[in-house]
């Protein structure tokens, strides 16, 4: 194995030729994290503040880290998948454009998905869940949360985003072979 190049990623300061855009999987993270800032301020202002604070003080400090770093991750497979698909592409607007719709709709069927799954739960196993009360609201404050979480998710990971080359690394030498006439004789025995 150490005789065959070993294909390596390295940054580059600028676009040349063969480069494409990469961002390691923890600075997708960080942005999956910071696509929840839109979902934070809709919790903050769509009810008084004493109650939201009530409601985190009831277990919203263990459940809500938990939801966003499940959510995070997330986010982050989908944005590492899209910016790969996106990798040679340099036009802003379609990053953007693709990363709002395919949060708008993600966002949108894990809404829906998990309807289905409280309402089969509260009605044992029926799947009526267009009945249920926040279904019309899910239908259009999902997609737009969604858009506009991965709009901000972008825009964080952009400082994350480098560019990247793909270089061949000569083969390591072998250092467990004896070679006849080398200095460290003694170092290669004890070992």
């Amino acid at each position: 194995m150490s005789n065959t190049p070993r294909p390596l990623r390295r940054d580059v300061p600028q676009r040349e030729e063969g480069a494409f855009l990469w961002a390691t999987f923890g600075t997708h993270w960080r942005a999956g994290a910071a696509s929840m800032i839109p979902f934070g301020i809709i919790y903050f202002t769509t009810q008084p503040f004493g109650s939201a604070m009530t409601t985190l003080t009831m277990g919203g400090f263990i459940i809500g880290p938990a939801v966003i770093a499940f959510f995070a991750s997330l986010w982050a497979v989908m944005s590492y998948g899209l910016l790969h698909l996106l990798r040679n592409d340099i036009r802003v607007w379609l990053h953007y454009t693709v990363y709002a719709a395919a949060g708008a709709v993600g966002l949108f069927v894990l809404a829906m998905l998990s309807l289905v799954g409280v309402q089969a739960y509260n009605t044992h196993g029926g799947l009526d869940f267009w009945n249920a009360a926040s279904f019309t609201g899910f239908l259009w404050a999902t997609p737009l949360l969604g858009a506009i979480g991965s709009i901000v998710g972008r825009r964080v990971l952009a400082s994350g985003v480098r560019w990247t080359i793909w270089i061949k690394r000569p083969p390591l030498p072998d250092v467990f072979t004896f070679v006849d006439g080398k200095r460290d004789k003694d170092e290669f025995q004890r070992m």
